[in-house]
């Protein structure tokens, strides 16, 4: 019963840490050309205080999404483990 709750919960993790991931790729980069205008100013130094707070709202996005997979891949590799 534990076994089965870790597997599909992690599960569950993994798909909605593939659909933010999935969110992030196309909410970030909506088209080729500002995919490469994206490396043209990497640091931002010239960027204004609005942009660097925005940039800092995607920064915590992109973690969270990590803290799904990892949590996902734990939960999964936990469930796998324990035998049934």
């Amino acid at each position: 019963m534990l076994d089965d709750a870790l597997t599909y919960g992690g599960g569950a993790f993994s798909l909605i840490a593939v659909g933010v991931w999935l969110w992030l790729a196309r909410r970030a980069f909506p088209s080729f050309e500002s995919f490469v205008k994206g490396f043209d100013d990497e640091l931002r130094l010239g960027a204004s205080p609005e942009e660097r707070a925005r940039t800092a709202r995607w920064h915590q996005i992109r973690q969270a999404a990590v803290a799904l997979t990892a949590v996902g891949a734990l939960c999964l590799s936990i469930g796998l483990a324990i035998p049934d």
